[in-house]
């Protein structure tokens, strides 16, 4: 029959006063202990104290970070100490030996009902919900004192947003580690010299994402979307034959401004050997109002004897431009709009550069080319020479972003980032600061192509993607027996009709497994919270597809119940303030 694990309230609950042997120094340190409602045991006439972790009073948001951080505070105990969390630590406490963190998607504090305005689960905060946690069984594993008027049960925690908008995921946050000043300017030397090209990237690491495409407002390929609609006058690229690697094609177009909008009026497709493929203009069908001729170098005398229609244009382009390739360019999105083309397979300078600012803001191409080719495009009309032709080159342009993504390839996925952006994964870090080993195991994780590619390349016998819960059971127990460390996401999901009860419940039984197997003096900590909320993505979606509508027909088009009014922005703001929070628990078995 299976011994049934001990609690941390359990253990301390047996904790007697057994120090009648022990000296006047020993004796001191077992009040303090038991003060602090720590356990302790005498062993060999030694007094040996249990570590236990409590929760300071933080009047903020806690975020993955602090979670993260009470994992290795809780093994350097001499080092910097945690924002908001803290071990005693004198003589006679055991140090912690081994860490390991759970991400769980249940106990939401929105659907709980947890006020806006707590930043931490206690009795004084939350009577109510502080109330339903003490009855639930998880409460004994975390349990901080015997005193509930002071316990703080759990911290409240806020993801943050991305550059569109969107909340973080948990986990990924967690992956996630930011490097300093200090380590960018050491990264961006060793970019440098860097003969052997130990960074270099493949060009479909680069490839745009089905989902940042539609927040872009790119046309969506019918590859990617079979759902999406070929509106009148639009084409699609053709399949390829599946050639590996794919091919790279740049494309620009300069265009003028008609009674309909914009239309093309050149359009430039260069191959990796800088040929150019197509150089041609474009006769539009619409009345032109503005030819742009400063930016687009085409003017109406330009035109004149011009025959190439767009239906035409889009016929060439397409012989060259098929499944086998990928598209680069910069500003994509208005070039593939202006041609009535869709493509599913496309590189943009604007999105894998960022600006010298960072995100949201959007680089353009001409200070990237200062700034990375060490060269001026774009030069306005009145810096050239006189003769010179006006406007833009577009073949220029197109083998300006095809050499900036050469570039990128050389040196690696993180160059040309801005400084937040630049970021390593949590098991590099440890490897990296020497003394510590980690793992990370997870089911069904939203990771992105970023870090699953660090995690896959440089982390293999220690990063497990499983595809169920079991799994995760499994490997963390597994795993806990040889690295310090273990960072593991529970999906609950593959009985989507689960009640949030039964949820709990479920992860309850795999976390008894995971503690029964847990070695003594193991912090462990706990972050949960809905990783999705079907108001706050329909709100998003509104405004996504309002946006579009906008462009494209105009408000006065628009229906008043498809419209984005300043309620909705409200609405969404407050419903992604309110389900981006989650709870962290935490404690020491």
């Amino acid at each position: 029959m299976t011994k049934k694990a001990k609690s941390t309230a359990e253990v301390a609950a047996e904790t007697v006063d057994t120090t009648q042997h022990l000296t006047a120094k020993q004796k001191k340190k077992a009040a303090k202990a038991r003060k602090l409602g720590m356990s302790y045991e005498i062993i060999n006439d030694e007094l040996v104290i249990h570590p236990k972790i409590f929760f300071k009073q933080f009047n903020d948001f806690a975020s993955m970070k602090d979670a993260r951080n009470i994992l290795l505070t809780a093994l350097e105990p001499t080092g910097k100490q945690s924002r908001i969390a803290e071990i005693p630590d004198f003589p006679g406490v055991s140090p912690v030996k081994k860490a390991i963190l759970m991400d769980v998607p249940i106990y939401d504090p929105y659907t709980m009902g947890l006020p806006m305005g707590a930043r931490q689960l206690s009795k004084l905060a939350c009577p109510d919900i502080y109330q339903e946690m003490t009855q639930d069984p998880l409460y004994e594993y975390i349990k901080q004192m015997e005193d509930q008027e002071k316990e703080i049960l759990g911290l409240v925690s806020a993801a943050g947003f991305d550059q569109y908008k969107r909340v973080h995921d948990r986990f990924l946050d967690l992956l996630e580690v930011p490097l300093s000043k200090g380590e960018i300017k050491k990264k961006r030397e060793e970019e440098d010299r860097d003969p052997e090209q130990k960074r270099a990237i493949q060009p479909e690491l680069l490839v745009m994402e089905t989902e940042i495409l539609k927040i872009e407002d790119f046309p969506i390929h019918p590859s990617l979307d079979p759902k999406s609609e070929l509106e009148e006058g639009w084409v699609d690229t053709l399949p390829g034959t599946g050639l590996e690697p794919k091919k790279l094609l740049a494309l620009d177009c300069e265009m003028c401004k008609t009674v309909n909008g914009y239309a093309v009026t050149h359009v430039a497709l260069i191959d990796r050997d800088h040929n150019q493929l197509i150089n041609e203009l474009v006769k539009p069908t619409e009345e032109i109002t503005d030819y742009v001729t400063h930016i687009s170098g085409v003017s109406e005398k330009s035109l004149i004897g011009i025959t190439t229609s767009l239906s035409d244009i889009q016929k060439k382009i397409q012989g060259y431009l098929t499944g086998d390739t990928i598209l680069v360019g910069h500003g994509l999105v208005n070039d593939l709009k202006c041609l009535k083309m869709r493509h599913p397979y496309i590189i943009d300078t604007a999105v894998i550069y960022h600006h010298k600012n960072g995100p949201p803001y959007k680089p353009s191409l001409r200070d990237l080319c200062i700034r990375y080719l060490k060269r001026t495009i774009q030069v306005r009309d009145e810096d050239k020479k006189p003769g010179s032709e006006q406007g833009h080159d577009p073949c220029e342009d197109a083998m300006a972003s095809l050499e900036l993504v050469e570039k990128k390839l050389v040196y690696g996925i993180h160059y040309g980032l801005s400084g937040l952006s630049q970021t390593e994964t949590i098991l590099d870090y440890l490897r990296r600061n020497g003394h510590k080993e980690g793992v990370v195991i997870e089911n069904q994780a939203k990771l992105s192509m970023l870090v699953k590619r660090a995690l896959v390349e440089n982390n293999q016998e220690d990063y497990f993607p499983v595809s169920s819960d079991e799994q995760v059971v499994e490997k963390v127990i597994e795993q806990h027996a040889n690295k310090q460390i273990v960072l593991a996401r529970f999906d609950l999901a593959h009985h989507p009709l689960m009640s949030e009860s039964e949820k709990r419940g479920q992860f309850l039984e795999y976390f008894k497994l995971i503690y029964q197997k847990m070695e003594p003096d193991t912090v462990f900590c706990i972050t949960t919270g809905y990783r999705s909320n079907a108001e706050r993505d329909a709100l998003r979606e509104k405004r996504v597809e309002y946006k579009k509508k906008l462009k494209k027909v105009g408000l006065s088009e628009i229906p008043m119940e498809e419209r984005w009014s300043i309620e909705d922005e409200h609405a969404l703001e407050q419903i992604a303030d309110a389900t981006r929070r989650g709870f962290i628990f935490a404690s020491v078995k």
